[in-house]
């Protein structure tokens, strides 16, 4: 996806609206009025269902909004809604200019404009954050930290709406970027609703096995069917909205999985070996590109990984953290870490940039901790 960062958080960021109206008192809406009363802002929020708005207000995400108008809107619902809301605002002359939040951008355009919406006041927007489990309960101030927020400006798009949407994301802790819609929608077709379907694909395999056998479910099926926890009315939306992008994005996927199923099936040894080498290889590759930060540049190489062992004793992690700092190495990620209960030691392994790792294992032998290069 060809997208433009935008510049890094600073005091000169322009702030956002004094008062902020939210159309949805979901996850994200009330994450988005938990960072936003957090820095001040006079936060108004709306829903169908009241009693998302009694738990957002309880938590401390604002008030209950009455019909007062505001400096900007975010809508925060599911995308085949976000048309109406956007007409229902305007209509009613509630806010000056109005962003949203929906995973699916080309879709609600098009509604808009048949919709006779004023395109000028809006900013389609997208936050990349979430999690397994909506509504207001689950919510979270720092939801949005260090996170990508997508801007997907239009051509009518005023310089005042896409002023306060960026507002609002460097607000929330974010980095906003920039891109088209379709460009967005192929993106999160490929980065986000493919892999919930296939979560759910895969999880929704786990009733065909017998009495007993879920309990052979390592970490790894785990984390990869972590998203089929996922809301299923709010995800019908998401795919009914961007069914073009995801089906042809299922449609290769389905061709690799075939041809892996046919080696697998006829495929001589050195085939099959062949064929699973390029497949893991492939997958490498392809995980290397992902940026560590938000707004980062992707790497066309993979950080290398350091694994430290570490004594079963109080302060062995924050003295391992305090050495590293000390010797100003940047830890790009960190791994789970691995500790067995019954064991003396734990694992903690920790991603660095390739051309320092020989350096960090020399200086953390020196410094008397059992290090190792992850291979």
């Amino acid at each position: 996806m060809a997208v433009t960062s935008g510049a890094s958080r600073s005091p000169r960021h322009r702030p956002p609206p004094p008062r902020v109206g939210i159309v949805g008192s979901g996850l994200i809406g009330t994450s988005i009025g938990l960072a936003l009363t957090g820095g001040g802002v006079d936060v108004l929020l709306a829903d169908i269902d009241a009693e998302q708005v009694k738990v957002a207000e309880v938590m401390g995400a604002g008030r209950p909004w009455h019909g007062e108008p505001v400096g900007h809107a975010v809508i925060a619902v599911p995308p085949h809604a976000v048309a109406g809301e956007l007409r229902r605002l305007q209509r009613a002359g509630l806010a000056e200019t109005v962003s949203d939040v929906a995973s699916v951008k080309a879709r609600p355009i098009v509604e808009a404009v048949q919709a006779g919406c004023d395109l000028s006041a809006w900013c389609p927007a997208h936050p990349i954050a979430g999690r397994e489990r909506g509504g207001a309960a689950s919510a979270r101030a720092d939801l949005f930290a260090e996170r990508t927020w997508v801007v997907c400006p239009l051509p009518h798009t005023s310089p005042a709406a896409l002023e306060a949407t960026v507002a609002i994301a460097h607000a929330c802790g974010a980095t906003p970027v920039h891109t088209t819609a379709d460009r967005h929608d192929q993106a999160m077709a490929a980065l986000s609703h493919l892999p919930q379907v296939v979560a759910s694909l895969l999880a929704a395999a786990t009733p065909d096995l017998a009495a007993g056998e879920l309990a052979l479910a390592g970490q790894g099926f785990r984390d990869v069917t972590r998203l089929a926890d996922s809301d299923p009315g709010l995800w019908s939306s998401i795919l009914e909205g961007n069914r073009g992008p995801v089906a042809a994005q299922a449609r290769s996927l389905t061709a690799q999985l075939a041809r892996l199923a046919d080696v697998l099936d006829r495929g001589s040894e050195q085939e099959v070996v062949l064929a699973v080498r390029t497949l893991m290889t492939s997958g490498n590759a392809g995980r290397a590109l992902l940026p560590r930060k938000a707004g980062a540049v992707s790497r066309p190489w993979a950080w290398a990984w350091v694994g430290v062992v570490l004594a079963d004793r109080p302060g062995q992690l924050g003295a391992l953290f305090t050495a590293i700092g000390d010797w100003q190495i940047n830890v790009e990620d960190i791994a789970a870490f691995e500790h067995n209960l019954d064991a003396p030691a734990g694992i903690v392994e920790l991603a660095v940039s390739p051309d320092i790792v020989d350096a960090l294992l020399d200086r953390l032998a020196a410094a008397g901790w059992t290090a190792y290069r992850r291979s």
